[in-house]
């Protein structure tokens, strides 16, 4: 019989082994010429019938147990996240908006079954953001109907003038200007169409926090420094000032001044070829800007409403009248104790005059002029107000069904009318001239409240540093100091 070597003797019985069949003799004949082989084939012979019973029984029992400790904490350990969660008026929309103007990757959403977004979850650069629509119900409520948001969102991008352009082109606006700034980022606010303000920023050169802390208190006395020895609200003017815009401006000088008696201290051109000028009425001034016959001014006109008291209501009256002003209401007595009559002008200024029936004209501490508002609703503004300017809320009269019909809203040394739109008195977005001691700061805080940049804060040649905003009603408040007598 020839010989078999090692190699072939274990596979003969690695081979009887896996097939069943009986291998004892073989296992004996080999093992006698190859003893060294018996451990190697009799643990082979032991592997074949594994697993065994008992093992299966206790890895079964193992992987229920751990199957139970899996239900019992479902979610792993992640540590403490914090993401924004955004309320916003149509979710949906402001989920494309996020997508086109900061790149935003939608991660998810759930709906209700109104078709409204309960819950969504987009993706801005590294960073969740989580937004759904309103449920005031439940406590939802959106910037929009608010009037504004406290909160801001600072985001970090590579190049914040080309993220800028392009959340612009989206509908974004621009509250206040990319530019560096002295703490070293390259940074500006956005704002979006629901009422968020985005700081976005470009890291800059590394400042250290002290040096930080010395720019900004240099920059906080300066304004201060201006101010010495300068009123900060010229001679015959109070905080607040309407200016009113008219294709015939001076056509609305002459009605003001032949009604109301009021005393013209100012007019001329500008370089634009439009009008400026200033009237006097009583205790209160008010700026008249607009067109002239032949000239080349082009812009729109910006009408308002005014409650001025009067000695004599009906004379008044008559007089708007005789000027070509139309009737919206003729001299009646009223229940608060005033005798009023409402006109409109030719353009397009409605002026509540009226009589107070006492020892004076008017009520004390009244001004003479008293501009009115006719927005769709009143709180939002008198919010914006509040945060904007510091103004506070005087007193209030509300109907049954919830609608604002008069409130007086002081801001500085001035008072303000607002009543909600109804019938002929509809929102007329206005112009106003404010002046306050520091035109930089309460500039900023009118952007931090939810208004856009009209103009930064400059020094001008008539004695003013003034900048420009408009709040998202559409009403433009040009900030003011003045810093010199002319």
């Amino acid at each position: 019989m020839a010989n078999v070597n090692v190699y072939e003797q274990l596979d003969e019985a690695v081979e009887a082994i896996i097939t069943g069949a009986s291998v004892a003799g073989s296992e004996t004949a080999r093992a006698g010429e190859d003893a060294h082989l018996v451990p190697l084939i009799g643990l082979a012979a032991a592997l074949r019938d594994l697993p065994r019973q008992d093992f299966k029984a206790r890895l079964k029992a193992d992987l229920r147990r751990a199957s139970m400790a899996t239900l019992a904490e479902p979610v792993p350990a992640m540590g403490q996240v914090v993401a924004a969660y955004l309320t916003v008026k149509d979710a949906a929309r402001a989920i494309e908006f996020y997508k086109q103007a900061f790149g935003a990757v939608e991660k998810g959403r759930l709906s209700m079954p109104t078709g409204e977004i309960g819950h969504a979850e987009i993706m801005i650069g590294g960073s969740t953001i989580m937004l759904s629509d309103e449920f005031p119900e439940h406590g939802g409520v959106s910037p929009e109907t608010l009037g504004g948001s406290p909160m801001k969102m600072h985001l970090y991008v590579d190049d914040v003038d080309a993220f800028a352009r392009r959340a612009v082109s989206a509908g974004a606006k621009i509250t206040r200007p990319i530019a560096d700034q002295f703490y070293g980022d390259r940074s500006g606010y956005i704002a979006d169409p629901f009422g968020y303000t985005w700081i976005v920023a470009t890291r800059g050169a590394m400042v250290s926090l002290e040096e930080i802390q010395k720019r900004l208190a240099t920059m906080a006395a300066r304004p201060e420094r201006r101010q010495t020895g300068v009123n900060p609200v010229p001679k015959g003017y109070r905080t607040l000032t309407t200016y009113l815009v008219a294709r015939d401006a001076d056509g609305l000088i002459d009605f003001v001044k032949n009604v109301f008696g009021a005393e013209e201290k100012f007019r001329s051109v500008g370089s634009a070829g439009g009008r400026h000028a200033e009237v006097q009425l009583g205790d209160s001034m008010i700026m008249i800007g607009g067109g002239i016959p032949g000239g080349s001014w082009k812009g729109d006109p910006l009408p308002s409403a005014f409650h001025v008291y009067v000695s004599d209501c009906d004379a008044v009256y008559q007089r708007a009248l005789d000027a070509g002003a139309a009737s919206i209401q003729a001299p009646a007595d009223q229940e608060y104790g005033e005798r009023t009559a409402q006109v409109k002008d030719a353009s397009g200024n409605f002026w509540y005059v009226a009589t107070y029936k006492g020892e004076n004209y008017k009520w004390a501490g009244a001004p003479d002029v008293q501009p009115y508002l006719h927005p769709l609703r009143a709180e939002p503004v008198i919010h914006f107000m509040k945060r904007a300017f510091g103004a506070q809320e005087m007193g209030r009269y509300t109907a049954p069904d919830g609608v604002v019909h008069h409130t007086t809203i002081k801001i500085g040394d001035s008072f303000m009318e607002m009543g909600e739109a109804q019938g002929v008195y509809q929102p007329m977005p206005t112009m106003f001239y404010l002046y306050v001691p520091n035109c930089d700061a309460l500039y900023h805080r009118a952007l931090g409240a939810g208004a856009t940049s009209i103009a930064e804060p400059t020094d001008h040649d008539y004695g003013d540093r003034s900048g420009g905003v408009k709040d998202v009603f559409g009403n433009q408040w040009y900030i003011a100091t003045h810093i010199k007598d002319m």
